[in-house]
């Protein structure tokens, strides 16, 4: 008997410890102009803004892709600029103005798939082979 008293119930343990509070930041978050500007734009403006700077880039991407990578000088730096593009451009904004710029990354993604599919469909047309031997 004297081994249970030496044991104390794990559920009078949790009791006897105290809760530490959680440390939440109240200060107010440090902005520069840019965020402070972007922070005040409405959300259909920003959506506006997002969608059109991501089907630019997703433009630039397949050009770099499909026109530039062809080029003997260029050749697959352009492949190499297009991915390094598409992953470190859209990573390096959200953080530059610190807001989500997810919209932007699928405007980018559909214009890259759209550019794509019309070269396709534009080397099925010409006669081109679009696979060799």
């Amino acid at each position: 008997m004297s081994e249970q008293q030496q044991k104390p119930n794990p559920e009078e343990q949790k009791l006897e410890q105290p809760e530490i509070p959680e440390v939440i930041n109240t200060e107010p978050e440090e902005l520069d102009d840019l965020q402070k500007r972007v922070r005040d734009y409405s959300d259909q403006k920003w959506n506006l803004i997002l969608t059109v700077c991501g089907g630019l880039v997703g433009l630039i991407c397949g050009a770099l892709l499909t026109v530039f990578s062809a080029m003997e000088s260029i050749g697959m730096y352009g492949t190499i600029g297009a991915v390094l593009i598409a992953l470190l451009l859209p990573r390096m904004a959200e953080k530059r103005v610190k807001r989500s710029i997810q919209k932007g990354r699928v405007a980018m993604m559909i214009a890259l798939a759209l550019w794509l599919v019309v070269t396709a469909a534009a080397m099925l047309i010409k006669g081109v082979p679009i696979f060799t031997k």
